[in-house]
């Protein structure tokens, strides 16, 4: 009974939030990313397309099933609200659970009020994808610290919840993996202290690697299905060079002319491609933007990691005390209350912190600092000290 009371009332929290996020706010899509991809598998084409391009054609087959049984509800959007007030609710609860009074009501009403609406508010399937494959390595780090042998229904939906999350942006878990990597030395370098029992660590390496399997069988289904499709194969090979071009490398008209003129690319060319707008398939061909490609990293590499000191502290400030606020402000007190109340952590807490602060920067560094990227990462710093 008490169990179930604990789980109400993260529930009635995160309803909360969720309708007054709904009331007071416009819930949309941060970028267009999402309006692409479900227009190929709900039907507004006629096709109900499986081949979702970031989303792996499984999860694009259900929802196109479910397009063709009530196509009047955008079951894409759906789906994303469904997985994040999941994901809220699966961390809220193990938190006020090994906490266990009125403060970690407290403390995870504030964490979800900051980060529940944030995410919310600019909707995106990458963002999600990366709050799935927390959520479920959370479960496993409560796991691994509570020292409890969780029942084989507690398994299955912390595994379940890494495969949609895989599924969904296989790129996601790249946020992930610094956190991962430095919960698993943790470990390692505690069993060699003998501060944590063998088992602990070997139950981990177990997990890791099934995590490992999933993300392998997901990557090779994937891409059978797209190589075995000529069309989709030379798609997703001009897609791969158009999104490095778009999102990674930016090769300014001007200060780049002579690639430019070689390729045929005027000026409104160059305007167009970057506002998403390349519908001419000769001008936009995968052989003229791997050239560009290849101009640019031969003259100035694939990262703009000549980037001024001076630049990269004026864009952290400027993210975290405008963009970011009320994160900042949240991140910095957790670290400082943890240091005081979780003295036997303070490495681990530091260590954290540090990694959150470093990838933040890295993002800055290769301009991938957006709320899509950052948030998940601060949502999985602040659970990890909540552990």
């Amino acid at each position: 009974m008490l169990k179930n009371k604990k789980l109400l009332i993260v529930v009635l929290i995160n309803v909360l939030i969720f309708s007054i996020t709904n009331v007071l706010f416009n819930i949309k899509y941060e970028q267009v990313d999402d309006f692409i991809i479900y227009n190929l598998y709900s039907g507004l084409d006629g096709t109900y397309n499986m081949h979702g391009i970031y989303i792996h054609p499984l999860i694009c087959f259900i929802l196109s099933i479910f397009f063709k049984i009530i196509p009047s509800i955008n079951w894409h959007t759906m789906f994303l609200l469904i997985s994040q007030f999941m994901c809220f609710t699966i961390i809220g609860y193990i938190i006020i659970k090994k906490q266990n009074n009125g403060i970690s009501i407290l403390l995870y009403t504030l964490f979800a009020s900051v980060f529940y609406p944030t995410l919310l508010m600019l909707i995106q399937y990458t963002s999600v994808a990366a709050l799935l494959i927390l959520t479920s390595v959370f479960m496993l780090m409560n796991i691994i610290e509570q020292k409890e042998n969780k029942n084989i229904k507690y398994k299955i939906l912390m595994f379940l919840l890494f495969l949609i999350g895989i599924m969904t942006r296989l790129q996601s878990l790249i946020i992930m993996l610094p956190f991962l990597g430095l919960y698993l030395i943790v470990n390692i370098v505690k069993f060699m202290k003998k501060e944590k029992d063998k088992e602990n660590v070997t139950i981990l390496i177990k997990y890791y690697c099934i995590y490992f399997i999933i993300v392998v069988v997901t990557y090779i289904s994937s891409s059978i299905i797209y190589n075995s499709n000529i069309v989709y194969k030379e798609y997703m090979e001009f897609n791969d060079a158009r999104a490095t071009l778009h999102d990674i490398i930016y090769v300014d008209y001007e200060e780049n002319k002579e690639i430019f003129d070689e390729v045929g690319w005027s000026k409104n060319d160059h305007y167009m491609f970057y506002t998403f707008n390349f519908g001419d398939e000769n001008i936009y061909s995968k052989e003229n933007i791997e050239k560009i490609l290849n101009y640019k990293i031969q003259k100035d590499g694939k990262y703009n990691f000549n980037i001024s000191m001076n630049k990269i502290e004026s864009d952290f400030v400027s993210e975290t005390m405008n963009t970011y606020t009320y994160i900042s402000i949240l991140f910095v007190a957790m670290f400082i209350i943890n240091l005081l109340v979780n003295k036997e952590k303070s490495i681990f807490n530091i260590l954290i912190f540090v990694i959150t602060v470093g990838l933040h920067i890295l993002f800055l560094i290769i301009g991938r600092s957006m709320l899509r990227v950052a948030i998940p990462e601060y949502i999985m710093r602040n659970c990890t000290i909540n552990i």
